[in-house]
């Protein structure tokens, strides 16, 4: 076993077999590694055949498994799961707890995947811990992931914070996820849907059976997704307790207001009343309700002032987020037709407009038409279609194409970027009142950076 990381000093010690003179020898040495989100180094939705979590535990076993020094609780399910997770992280700090919060994809920067107590990880100390991983991995000759590497370094740094938490949100998902060698003492599902059918299957029985194998018999599980039909993929896991929304915890009530949304959320320890948030739409509402069970049930209680103070002061950057106000522009990194119909609800309640235009990039892996249909693009709405810098991107005239079939009355336009495809969608001849950037959290970090002059310092 190559040692334990147990202090600072020992993560910034093992820097200067990494870090080069100008500070990116490790960002290099992990960019060389195969890369799943972008798809660098992968066939197209490929993953290890068969797929296997050995590479991750072997690196932990040889780290002095960090991910036991914690009690940990992990955010599955098809969309939210970001948002949820740093929702209950907020639930568990007011009531007093460390935590350490570990959610994916990053928007702009990769420190934003590992925080402890709402403060990224350092470039330094993400450095030493990557040289403590190449350590391991040139001893052990293992073949490791971007992600299993960043999943691992995230693990050794709330070890060296001695977080009483860590909320760690899952990758692809099932018990392969590399997430899954935490061992969680909570599952926190928020719902299942449609996405990676090339790995889960093709129907909602067939992703539910998939993704429970996460859930270990005897452990607690928070389950958000309310379908009856895909409850006996979770209850065969034999998780105990089982906490169910509709059944054991919800939204009882829920009204849309200029800032966000005045919500109830009901659990077994109260209700709590007229809750403000800044998220909008019913989806972030069921976000919210799950968080409070999961820190009811990792923790304790919540008091109703902790609740009223944890979720008003949340943001979740890049989910139905407001980032200018005139036109009002909208990102939201829907990128499958769930989260498509999630947003399209939103802006129906939250922006009833006439004149929009949206800026769309997708992947290409995913149901393009689909998403679009989702979206409830309307006759004469102008659609920006772009591709993000990465290679997995739908090239824009190819989605366009899939638009122009799908919503035949809109009026559809081809941008050489992301950036250029805002600016075309702002100066649209209709003047929008609305311009929604999604299909893509790349797209949406992308565009995220264009305002950043407009965002509190403290969202970016």
């Amino acid at each position: 076993m190559i040692g334990e990381i147990g202090r600072v000093d020992d993560v910034e010690r093992g820097v200067s077999s990494l870090a080069a003179p100008e500070g990116g020898g490790w960002r290099r040495w992990l960019d060389a590694h195969t890369n799943h989100e972008l798809g660098v180094g992968a066939p197209r939705g490929g993953w290890r055949d068969p797929p296997s979590r050995a590479a991750m535990d072997a690196l932990l076993g040889e780290l002095g498994q960090p991910q036991r020094r914690y009690s940990t609780i992990l955010v599955a399910g098809t969309n939210g799961k970001t948002t949820a997770a740093r929702a209950a992280s907020a639930l568990l700090r007011a009531v007093g707890l460390r935590v350490g919060t570990y959610t994916s994809p990053h928007l702009h920067r990769l420190n934003e995947r590992i925080v402890v107590d709402d403060v990224s990880i350092p470039d330094q100390v993400l450095a030493g811990l990557c040289a403590r991983i190449a350590a391991v991995e040139t001893k052990t000759s293992v073949t490791l992931s971007w992600f299993e590497i960043v999943t691992a370094a995230a693990m050794m740094w709330f070890a060296c914070q001695e977080v009483d938490f860590a909320v760690i949100e899952v990758g692809l998902g099932g018990e392969h996820d590399a997430t899954a060698a935490a061992t969680p003492a909570l599952v926190a599902f928020t719902n299942v849907d449609l996405d990676h059918t090339e790995v889960f299957g093709a129907t909602r029985p067939q992703v539910a059976s998939a993704e429970a194998t996460i859930v270990t018999a005897g452990h607690g599980l928070v389950l958000g997704e309310p379908d009856p039909s895909l409850r006996n993929a979770f209850v065969r896991r034999q998780p105990y307790p089982l906490w169910v929304r509709g059944v054991d915890f919800g939204v009882s009530e829920r009204t849309s207001t200029p800032e966000g949304q005045v919500i109830t959320l009901e659990t077994p320890a109260g209700v709590y009343r007229d809750v403000p948030v800044t998220l909008r739409g019913p989806q972030h509402a069921e976000n919210m309700s799950l968080a409070l069970m999961v820190a009811e049930c990792a923790a304790r209680p919540v008091a109703d002032p902790l609740v009223r103070q944890a979720l008003s002061a949340l943001r979740s950057p890049g989910r139905a987020e407001l980032v200018c106000s005139k036109p009002a522009v909208l990102l939201d990194g829907a990128h499958n037709p769930a989260g498509a119909r999630a947003l399209a609800v939103t802006l129906g309640e939250s922006f009833p407009v006439d004149r929009r235009a949206f800026v769309v990039g997708i992947s290409v892996d995913k149901p393009a038409a689909e998403i679009v249909t989702a979206l409830e693009v309307r006759p004469h709405d102008v659609v920006v279609c772009c591709a993000a810098d990465s290679s997995r991107a739908m090239a824009a005239a190819d989605l366009a194409a899939i638009v122009r079939a799908v919503v035949p009355s809109a009026v559809v336009e081809v941008a050489r970027s992301v950036r250029d495809g805002v600016c075309r969608a702002i100066a649209a001849r209709h003047r929008p009142e609305l311009v929604v950037v999604t299909g893509s959290l790349y797209v949406v970090g992308q565009a995220r950076d264009l305002f950043r002059g407009l965002l509190d310092p403290g969202l970016w």
